[in-house]
Parts: C-alpha cells; sequence; structure tokens
C-alpha cells in the first residue's frame, strides 16, 4: 500500500519544488550576503570599518520577506547606512579613541622628568651617570658645552638608547 502512494508523493513534492519562485529567494540571499561579508571585514580590522553595514542589511532583509520593492529595501539599507556611519564617527569613535588613550611608559615617560647626577656629566671626556627611579643611567648633556656636577638635578630631554640627554634644571 505505501508503495502505492510513494510516486503521487513524489510528484506532489516535485510540483511545489517547480511551482516555488526560486527567484522571490534573490534579496533576502543577497541581503543575508552582506551581512555576513561585512561581519567578516569587521572581524579582521581593528577599527569600526564597515559595522554599520550590518543592521541596514538586517532591516533589508526583514523588508525582502515581506516582498517591499527593492528600491525602498535599498534606500532603507542606504538611509541607515549613512545615519549609522555619522553616528559612528560622531559619537562611539572619539569615545573608543578617549578610552584607548596610549600612556607613555619606559623610556618615553622619561622625557620632562629630573634625575639625580651621581656622577659628573661631561660630554667632553665622555661621562656621567645619573639617577632616576632607583636606576643609574648613562647621561650627557644637550648641549655639548654644558656640565653638571654630582648631587645636581638634570632634566631629561630624551632617551637615545640607552644615554639619558640632559639639560640643567631650569
Amino acid at each position: 500500500m505505501i508503495a502505492c502512494h510513494v510516486p503521487t508523493i513524489l510528484q506532489q513534492t516535485a510540483a511545489l519544488l517547480f511551482a516555488f519562485e526560486w527567484k522571490s529567494l534573490a534579496l533576502p540571499l543577497l541581503w543575508f550576503g552582506i551581512i555576513v561579508l561585512t561581519l567578516i571585514v569587521e572581524s579582521q580590522t581593528a577599527d569600526l570599518v564597515a559595522i554599520w553595514f550590518a543592521p541596514s542589511a538586517f532591516v533589508s532583509l526583514i523588508l525582502s520577506f515581506f516582498n517591499v520593492q527593492f528600491w525602498v529595501q535599498f534606500g532603507v539599507f542606504i538611509g541607515l547606512t549613512v545615519v549609522g556611519l555619522i553616528l559612528s564617527f560622531a559619537l562611539i569613535r572619539p569615545m573608543m579613541k578617549k578610552r584607548n588613550k596610549v600612556e607613555k611608559t619606559n623610556a618615553e615617560a622619561m622625557a620632562g622628568k629630573l634625575a639625580l647626577v651621581e656622577e659628573d656629566i661631561d660630554n667632553s671626556s665622555p661621562t656621567g651617570v645619573a639617577k632616576i627611579n632607583g636606576q643609574l643611567w648613562t647621561a650627557r648633556m644637550e648641549n655639548p658645552a654644558d656640565t653638571a656636577v654630582k648631587g645636581d638635578w638634570v632634566e631629561i630631554v630624551r632617551v637615545e638608547g640607552s644615554k639619558l640627554i640632559c639639560r640643567p634644571k631650569s
């Protein structure tokens, strides 16, 4: 008995498949593809490069399921993308930059600080040691004519390799 109905079920299934309008899936697939592509691109970058396309494409995807005309879907996509772009650059990006402020560390952070001269600094007889944060550094003066004696305080101008380049404390 079941064997008799199998051809009928197959015929009905085939008829349904052929009656279905496959082209009606084109727009939802397009919007879904844009969402996936956007998320892939965004996952590969550290900045907000393409994230605003995803919500726009999602809204257009929903509209495509309700058979809204393509030009309306596209207009909504463009409009929401522009709004998202403006919002991300005007509001979100400055907040992210403020939160991710780069702090100077190690040698970069020494510029402008004071160091105590532990051994006379004289560029003509390349000598000099200064102490900062409990560490001894080779020190040279920024201006070759300047010198500093033990116990003086000098201002660090910059760090070159493992040498402090200093000037007399002003």
